[in-house]
């Protein structure tokens, strides 16, 4: 792993983060939903799926902790890095349509996380997991402005995609 890529890996994770903790909204069983979407498709679909993992997960992780629900970031790790990897490995480099379906296949597998994790893993019951769904479904589509901004950024700084990348050389 080049430097580079852990650079970029590292400010990702902080803008994960930050985008996480700018607009919580409760939800009614006790949880929230945040716009953190947003930076977890944009950072996969501009710098590949392990960078997505990575940011998306730990990002999201680190705000469970700083909120007070550490108790979650176990989960929120494995589902948002879901999210993270299957944007990125779906949609890295491959159009327009690569990164709508990483979007939302990406984002089922963060609903599905939760609720399984939820059913089982922190017995909440199904009934309790069922309630997140909708909350969960609100948050990953957000997402979809994360596609626009990425769409916008690659207008204007075109080697955004190559950010993550070592260098390369060519022979004039």
């Amino acid at each position: 792993m080049s430097v580079r890529m852990i650079a970029v890996m590292a400010v990702c994770i902080a803008v994960v983060t930050a985008l996480v903790q700018v607009v919580l909204s409760p939800t009614p069983i006790g949880g929230y939903i945040h716009p953190g979407a947003v930076a977890e498709v944009f950072v996969a679909i501009a710098f590949g799926p392990i960078v997505g993992m990575v940011a998306a997960g730990v990002g999201a992780a680190i705000s469970d902790l700083i909120l007070g629900f550490g108790s979650f970031a176990p989960l929120t790790l494995i589902a948002h890095g879901a999210l993270g990897f299957l944007a990125g490995w779906l949609g890295w480099k491959k159009g327009w349509f690569g990164p709508v379906t990483g979007w939302i296949v990406g984002g089922l597998a963060l609903v599905a996380v939760y609720l399984i994790g939820e059913a089982t893993v922190y017995q909440l019951g199904l009934a309790y997991a069922l309630q997140e769904v909708p909350w969960n479904l609100v948050q990953v589509s957000l997402g979809i402005f994360g596609l626009l901004l990425f769409q916008l950024v690659k207008r204007a700084y075109p080697q955004i995609e190559g950010l993550a990348s070592g260098p390369k050389f060519e022979e004039e």
